[in-house]
């Protein structure tokens, strides 16, 4: 596979540990790594989504909140911001894109919610200064074919590699 170059450039922080690669062919494939990843979400998981505009990144929280156990609907929270879903697993979904990038998150007021529920962040590169250390980080590519997509899961602490581990 080859993967295409483009312009986005993935954000890194230094105590971030390749831990997992997974190949989607397919949305259906898409959706079943996001199932997969909600069933085992709980409350503190923070889970970073990095990748260019239209590569999949809501697309991976809809399936996570559906694996999850939630029958929340989920759309991009681009103009709102943040959503919160309930269920078994509370969970809130971030989207920074609209936001300056250096945002201190103390001025969005989500730093409350890291222990009280799951946080899946959109465009984390928005508000890398104020993030916690123990992240799981999903980069996710585009390639040459158009519905595959790479993602490649990173750990930046003990906690993340735990939730890592539990994905295979």
């Amino acid at each position: 596979m080859i993967i295409l170059d483009d312009k986005f450039e993935h954000f890194s922080i230094n105590n971030e540990v390749l831990e997992e690669t997974f190949i989607s062919n397919s949305l259906c494939e898409t959706k079943e790594l996001g199932i997969k990843i909600g069933k085992n979400l709980s409350k503190g998981n923070i889970l970073l989504l990095s990748g260019d505009l239209g590569a999949g990144k809501t697309e991976l929280v809809r399936n996570i909140v559906l694996g999850s156990g939630s029958d929340g609907f989920v759309r991009s929270p681009t103009f709102v911001l943040i959503n919160n879903y309930e269920g078994p697993v509370k969970i809130t979904h971030c989207d920074f894109y609209r936001m300056a990038e250096g945002l201190e998150i103390e001025e969005i007021g989500i730093e409350e919610y890291f222990e009280e529920t799951s946080t899946l962040i959109e465009w984390p590169e928005r508000v890398i200064k104020s993030l916690p250390n123990d992240c799981v980080i999903i980069k996710i590519y585009f390639s040459e074919k158009e519905d595959q997509r790479k993602f490649l899961i990173y750990s930046s602490g003990v906690k993340s590699k735990k939730f890592i581990k539990g994905l295979k």
